[in-house]
């Protein structure tokens, strides 16, 4: 029997279930003289896997695909087909000022690439840019490119209460 019986009645009495992880991990122990931890599932938690959402900057519009996910970590990939270096932001519908974007990607030059992560909470996001190059006079005669909308709508399901694979 691999439990005595003492430990058995230990482990599995009636008012308190599991146990068997520190036992298993003391026989593994013994076994193989490797030092054994037991992590209990019911601490682990994980959010909703993040939704890779596609941008593309363009001279005119930022095009975004989905338009409309559920609550939690998103993924932005960012494109650049525009003429000129932009800056991509994210804000909440409604405000103008990109000073107060929940993220932002810094320069990204014709071309290039760019992510950038945003754990979501519901409501209306505006994704928009600015001109990130160029002298004054020439981000001020720049014609602005239009944003896109974003909805966020109720979380998503996380892998709570799911087996967690490697």
């Amino acid at each position: 029997m691999f439990l005595s019986e003492e430990q058995y009645a230990v482990l599995y009495r009636h008012d308190r279930l599991g146990g068997i992880g520190e036992a298993l991990a003391a026989q593994i122990e013994i076994c193989t003289g490797i030092q054994t931890r037991v992590t209990k599932l019911g601490y682990v938690q994980r959010g909703g896997s993040p939704v890779n959402l596609t941008v593309y900057i363009g001279n005119a519009r930022v095009s975004l695909s989905p338009q409309s996910v559920g609550a939690g970590p998103v993924v932005f990939i960012v494109t650049n087909q525009a003429d000129t270096s932009e800056s991509l932001a994210i804000v909440h519908k409604g405000r103008t000022s990109t000073a107060n974007a929940l993220a932002d990607t810094g320069p990204i030059n014709p071309q290039a690439t760019a992510q950038v992560m945003v754990n979501f909470r519901p409501g209306d996001y505006t994704i928009s840019t600015s001109t990130a190059k160029g002298t004054e006079a020439q981000r001020a005669t720049a014609k602005p490119v239009r944003g896109a909308s974003l909805h966020i709508g109720p979380p998503r399901a996380s892998a709570s209460d799911q087996l967690l694979q490697p």
